[in-house]
């Protein structure tokens, strides 16, 4: 069964990867990031078009590196009158700079971003599109917190007697936010295009530091929330059929029935699968699940992810049948590892699951993907998908590759 699930994700994350770049041996894995002192010198070409593929001339462009409470700007310039900016710049190696947000923006008009590790993809052509807002509320123990102040990029937003912020002329998509008050600093991700009845931007500050992997709020393109900020993070679903077994989903990863809200849902919309299997094929099975790095040798982001620190992996769940969390990650030999909780029973009800690493018989490191296993027939409902203890700044950092 293990050789089967092996095959499955070659098989869909080779097909949902996008672009891949050259990439270092595979022989054994490193940290792709560290902490080491001195200075590094990055060159890299930054191109910004419009929509329509003309130039955007002399807008201006910012290099910003994520540290673990705030945003800082490593360079900035102009673009010239082809849209294009060739930049050189002195920046301290610090614990995750190797991976940094290039920005762009035209007035208040137009604007785009994108994570890009510079020292292995230097040249990139970002197409700008309108700027639009985000809204979200701050509360504390469910209580709506005053005055405390929201950091995105280099803009700032104060919360209202209700709890309420908003920004105006961002960069569309998922965005690093710190937010400041009396309780301390923390960061969190918000997302912008999100309709009203979204909860992703609602943040309760009594909860635990924790990273949101996926809350199906804005599933546009298949990703997880934590995959969009880097273009990764891709879900796949599948049973034993793809090796000729008898095992079905109902509802497949580009279906549109595959999300519920209303009623049915956790918050906002929720994921739904109903595995039906073939207890005649030997190691039946049916899978759900998604890549947290890109486990291949030409890629330009990272392969695993170093989730020692993670104090628990928790997600919302309701159905029938017995559910399994299942991490695949490298051993020490490179080989690929398989390894899975006790199962949990679902009920008619929510119910809220924590697994911690002592759940696991390993150790979290080296993780390529989070998947939710079933061995019988079973109907899940999946929402709130976190990483516990672990903050959203704190991501980049525990990035490794080959």
């Amino acid at each position: 069964m293990m050789k089967f699930l092996l095959q499955i994700f070659v098989i869909f994350g080779c097909a949902l990867s996008v672009v891949t770049f050259s990439s270092c041996s595979h022989e054994s894995v490193a940290n792709g990031t560290g902490s080491n002192a001195g200075e590094t010198e990055l060159a890299g070409i930054i191109t910004v078009t419009h929509s329509n593929g003309e130039p955007l001339a002399h807008a201006k462009a910012r290099v910003w590196i994520l540290q673990e409470d705030t945003m800082r700007i490593a360079y900035e310039d102009t673009l010239n009158e082809s849209g294009t900016l060739e930049f050189k710049s002195s920046i301290r190696n610090e614990e995750n700079s190797s991976l940094q947000l290039i920005e762009t923006h035209s007035g208040d008009s137009l604007s785009v971003m994108r994570w890009v590790d510079l020292g292995k993809k230097p040249s990139q052509t970002l197409a700008a599109d309108s700027s639009v807002s985000l809204k979200g509320t701050l509360f504390n123990n469910g209580q709506p917190v005053k005055g405390a102040t929201v950091s995105i990029l280099d803009k700032s937003s104060v919360t209202q007697s209700d709890g309420s912020f908003s920004f105006e002329s961002l960069p569309a998509g998922v965005h690093y936010a710190f937010v400041e008050g009396y309780f301390g600093k923390f960061s969190y991700q918000m997302q912008t295009g999100l309709d009203e009845k979204a909860t992703t931007n609602n943040i309760d500050i009594a909860d635990s530091i924790f990273t949101v992997i996926e809350d199906f709020e804005n599933w546009k393109k298949r990703q997880t929330l934590l995959g969009k900020s880097f273009g990764k993070g891709w879900w796949f679903i599948c049973t034993d059929s793809l090796q000729g077994g008898g095992s079905r989903v109902q509802n497949g990863i580009s279906s549109p029935n595959i999300l519920v809200s209303g009623d049915s849902a956790k918050d906002g919309s929720s994921l739904h699968l109903i595995f039906d299997l073939d207890e005649k094929t030997l190691g039946h099975y049916g899978v759900a699940g998604f890549s947290i790095g890109d486990d291949f040798e030409e890629d330009d982001m990272f392969a695993f992810y170093d989730l020692r620190s993670a104090t628990a992996i928790s997600f919302d769940v309701k159905g029938s049948g017995e559910l399994f969390l299942q991490i695949t990650k490298r051993g020490d030999d490179g080989e690929r590892e398989y390894h899975k909780t006790w199962p949990v029973t679902l009920t008619e009800e929510w119910q809220h699951v924590t697994f911690t690493a002592e759940d696991f018989d390993t150790e979290l490191v080296a993780v390529n993907s989070l998947n939710f296993m079933v061995e019988s027939d079973a109907e899940i409902y999946l929402d709130n998908i976190r990483l516990n203890g672990i903050s959203p700044s704190m991501w980049p950092s525990l990035g490794m590759r080959f």
